[in-house]
C-alpha cells in the first residue's frame, strides 16, 4: 500500500464518506471539478492542494484510492477528524479525547480500517465494561538509557 500525509489521506476519506469513491473519485480528480465536492464541506483551498497533489502524484492516488494506502503520519486531532468524516462519530457520544488518547465506540470493520491505515505509533485496544470499546493511544518509546 502506498503512504499519504495526513492531509491529504483526510481528504480522500471525506469525499469516500461523501458518496464520492472509485473511478468516479478518479475522474473528480483528474477533471479537477471541486463542485463535484462541495457537499463534503471542506474549503475549496484544501481541495485545490488536493487536486495538485493528484496532479503531480497520479500513481500514488490512484493506488491509493483502487487498492488502499496507510498515513505516513497521524495526529490526534487527525485521528480525530478521521473518525469524525468517516464515521460520523460525535464527541461525548461516540468517542472521548482524553490524557492518552481517544476511546470510542467501534464496530470490528471499523477497528480493522483504522488499524489497516494508521501507522504503529498509535495502539488500538478493546476494552470491556467501559462506555467506549475501543482505546487509541500513542505507542510508548523506551529507551536504554534512561
Amino acid at each position: 500500500m502506498v503512504k499519504l500525509s495526513m492531509p491529504v489521506g483526510l481528504l480522500l476519506e471525506s469525499a469516500i464518506a461523501g458518496g464520492v469513491s472509485g473511478e468516479r473519485l478518479l475522474e473528480v480528480i483528474r477533471t479537477k471539478n471541486f463542485e463535484a465536492l462541495r457537499h463534503v464541506g471542506k474549503e475549496e483551498s484544501s481541495w485545490t492542494y488536493f487536486f495538485e497533489f493528484a496532479e503531480q502524484n497520479w500513481e500514488t492516488v490512484v493506488s491509493a484510492i483502487t487498492t488502499g494506502y496507510t498515513y505516513k503520519f497521524i495526529t490526534i486531532r487527525g485521528l480525530m477528524n478521521l473518525i469524525q468524516s468517516k464515521y460520523k462519530l460525535k464527541e461525548n457520544d461516540d468517542f472521548i479525547m482524553n490524557e492518552s488518547g481517544i476511546d470510542m465506540n467501534l464496530s470490528d470493520e471499523q477497528l480493522d480500517f483504522l488499524r489497516s491505515r494508521i501507522p504503529s505509533q498509535w495502539v488500538f485496544k478493546k476494552q470491556e465494561q467501559t462506555k467506549y470499546g475501543v482505546q487509541a493511544f500513542l505507542a510508548q518509546t523506551t529507551s536504554a538509557n534512561v
